[in-house]
């Protein structure tokens, strides 16, 4: 509901100006003469916090005065103009605050000058006393500095449930797996512990992205920077927030969230909850321990399909389905290997699905839409330039001619600076020398990298999409893979709102947003889901995605990253190796539960990652009755649903069909004091028994436990620092 805005004098500004109140049902703002929020209040709980918030250009100051309207629906509108390159160029801003519910909605609308350009735009929130505050926000690693100083936390992993002090920090939005942890939902908080209240401000999803940083100071500056939107005359960019006040915990910050948002978090195929289960990524075709895998709490595989014949050539143009042709045969590092010559055809792959789907796994498809090509017979790698000339009925077998006689525009002509990393690799970007190679880049296995914004080969993926859902019904969906090339920027084409060093260039992550819809819906018509391998986690990019399979699950920032995301999805994380797991095995598997999230399995034939061993099954085993319970969870994001007070232990609270499950982990003494508030919520009853499932046991312990009104309480004996709590619906 909007509540009628309050457009009254409040107080007198220092020099005798008039501040002005915008007022929604749960949160008033005070702003000044210049369209600077002064203070945020709350009109019923009675705090108030004083703390600037503003608009500003990098490289750019406010020039003239502000011009003030009422812009309906109770809000107000502050018009400037900024200054940049000595006067030559004149930016207008506009920052409009809108009453909105619970919220205020801050809307800012830059428009440029007649010459096209490119500034940072960002939203500041800085704190007069930062006494008391606490900062959260969707973080990979709440200890990270920066990205240029990141290091694999020291114990693997951090919790980043957990609020902390304000201090010198900069996260990448969407991070990478090279530069540490970012943060992977655009917003952030300020928890008040003492006072039991918290401000948050969440940017849209929908809002035109690229290159996005959070820089936090100790002294109480929290500015978010979006780079690279093109700023010209008639086309404004226009990014929209929503500032609202939260209880003192991360869980009313995502709350708010996800209830504003449910598209980007709710996965579009209404069966995602079954596909679930311990991940695979193997081309094994052979025979398997299916009593073990189950116990271990299921597979979903992943199919490592160098069924391929090269990257991209999914299905190849075949006359049958029984036609058969060579795999794409190489090692997990990309390499040729000459000496394979294996086969496959579109009957044995549907075949192998069903077998799997039989065995009651999953089986998602290998799919693939920012490279294409590899090695062949026709040559090392896809060439540049062409030398080749097509002419022949067989044209598809050979990866260079059939890309440049169908989609030479898919190429990619990337960005590079001056130490010659692409704008894949994030920082604060990429100049101070920027330049334009003219020449592609080569990926794994000889492939390039491509840009799905062309035409031409847009529609090649999707009939590749369409034969997938048509010729393989027992398979439960596609994995797509590479989603870190989304962060590269195509210099040989123009998206009209991009602008990269002085040049219209088009950005791949608005090549995604057009493509990925016509891709999504192919595939959810007929019932199947689209899983991805983000590289980098950005909430923008899960609109159309069912569930993640992670590469980097295994390093802490990115489980935690990728989880963010997952609220109401599967997540499937990477385990590269045995050491990886016996390292410490208890910490790694408790924090995958901690976390919602399922590790990869010792599977046959798996590539580049964790094959069968008898030592590190006994672990897999110990916990294998929690995974499986923990199918078709969901977060719960009840603001104070579940806590250890004492702190003995970390813990998580999750729903399930006909349970409630919460992972009591990382222990630090024999027992934890567990509390679970809102019973009522959470369908559980002062008759519910609750099961305590240990690591390693056989069957649960059943364990007394104290209602009183809405809340449970109880003391839950550790072993090995765990114990997983079930409690029925």
């Amino acid at each position: 509901m909007i509540v009628p805005v309050m457009f009254t004098a409040r107080a007198q500004e220092p020099g005798g100006r008039t501040a002005r109140t915008v007022q929604g049902s749960a949160i008033a703002i005070s702003l000044s003469r210049d369209g600077d929020i002064t203070e945020i209040r709350s009109p019923h709980a009675g705090w108030r916090k004083q703390v600037r918030g503003f608009t500003s250009l990098d490289s750019c100051s406010r020039i003239g005065t502000t011009d003030i309207r009422n812009s309906g629906r109770g809000g107000l509108e502050f018009r400037r103009a900024y200054a940049a390159r000595g006067g030559t160029v004149r930016i207008s801003v506009v920052d409009r605050f809108t009453p909105d519910g619970p919220a205020i909605r801050w809307e800012t609308e830059i428009t440029g000058g007649r010459e096209p350009w490119a500034t940072g735009i960002a939203t500041t929130l800085s704190l007069t006393d930062t006494a008391g505050a606490r900062f959260w926000t969707t973080w990979g690693d709440p200890d990270q500095v920066s990205p240029e100083a990141w290091a694999p936390h020291e114990d693997g992993w951090a919790d980043p449930l957990v609020a902390r002090p304000l201090r010198e920090m900069h996260l990448i939005y969407g991070g990478h797996f090279a530069k540490g942890g970012g943060y992977a939902v655009p917003v952030f908080s300020l928890m008040y512990p003492a006072e039991g209240m918290g401000i948050a401000l969440a940017e849209s999803p929908e809002d035109p992205l690229l290159d996005v940083h959070l820089v936090t100071t100790a002294r109480g500056e929290i500015t978010q920077t979006r780079n690279f939107n093109r700023l010209q005359k008639g086309t404004p960019v226009k990014f929209t927030m929503l500032l609202f006040p939260v209880p003192d915990d991360w869980r009313g910050v995502m709350a708010f969230v996800t209830a504003r948002y449910p598209s980007w978090f709710v996965p579009p195929a209404p069966n995602a909850d079954l596909v679930c289960g311990l991940g695979a990524y193997s081309s094994w075709e052979g025979e398997i321990n299916a009593a073990k895998y189950r116990a271990m709490g299921g597979i979903v595989n992943w199919k490592a399909s160098f069924d391929f014949s090269y990257m991209g050539m999914f299905i190849p143009p075949v006359a049958s389905d029984t036609t058969p042709w060579k795999r794409f045969d190489a090692t997990s590092g990309g390499e040729p290997a000459p000496d394979q010559k294996t086969y496959t055809t579109i009957a044995r792959m549907a075949a192998y699905a069903a077998r799997m789907k039989s065995l009651g796994f999953a089986t998602l498809n290998y799919f693939n839409v920012t490279e294409f090509g590899g090695f062949s017979e026709f040559g090392k790698a896809v060439a540049y330039p062409d030398p080749h000339a097509s002419g022949n009925a067989d044209v598809w077998q050979n990866p260079t001619a059939f890309l440049y006689d169908r989609f030479p525009g898919a190429l990619l002509f990337g960005v590079i600076d001056d130490k010659g990393w692409s704008t894949r690799t994030p920082s604060q970007l990429m100049v101070p020398r920027p330049s334009f190679p003219d020449r592609p880049y080569w990926t794994w296995g000889g492939a390039v990298v491509t840009d799905v914004g062309d035409t031409a080969y847009a529609a090649f993926l999707l009939e590749q999409a369409r034969l997938h859902v048509e010729k393989f019904p027992d398979a439960q969906g596609i994995a797509i893979d590479r989603f870190d090339w989304f962060n590269e920027y195509n210099a040989h084409a123009d998206d009209g709102t991009t602008w990269v060093a002085g040049r219209p260039v088009r950005a791949l992550l608005n090549s995604y947003r057009k493509f990925m819809p016509r891709l999504a819906s192919i595939v959810h018509a007929r019932g199947k889901v689209v899983f991805c391998n983000p590289h980098m986690c950005r909430l923008e990019m899960m609109k159309w995605i069912d569930g993640v399979y992670s590469e980097f699950g295994h390093i802490g920032h990115d489980l935690n990253m990728a989880a963010f995301l997952t609220f109401d999805k599967p997540l499937i994380c990477w385990t590269p190796d045995r050491e990886t797991v016996l390292k410490a095995p208890d910490h790694y598997f408790q924090r995958h539960l901690m976390m919602g999230a399922y590790p990869t399995a010792p599977f046959p034939g798996n590539d580049h990652t964790i094959g069968p061993d008898p030592d590190a099954e006994r672990y897999y085993m110990d916990y294998g009755r929690m995974f499986t319970l923990m199918h078709g969870r969901r977060w719960v994001l009840i603001p104070g649903v579940v806590s250890i007070p004492g702190g003995e232990a970390l813990c998580n609270l999750f729903t399930c069909p006909g349970r409630v499950i919460i992972p009591v982990v990382l222990g630090r003494s024999d027992t934890a004091h567990l509390r679970v508030k809102h019973l009522g919520r959470l369908g559980i009853t002062a008759k519910t028994a609750a099961e305590l499932w240990y690591p390693g046991a056989d069957a649960p312990v059943k364990s007394p436990a104290s209602v009183t009104g809405d809340e449970l309480s109880m003391t839950v004996p550790l072993r090995r620092g765990c114990a997983f709590v079930v409690l029925g619906r």
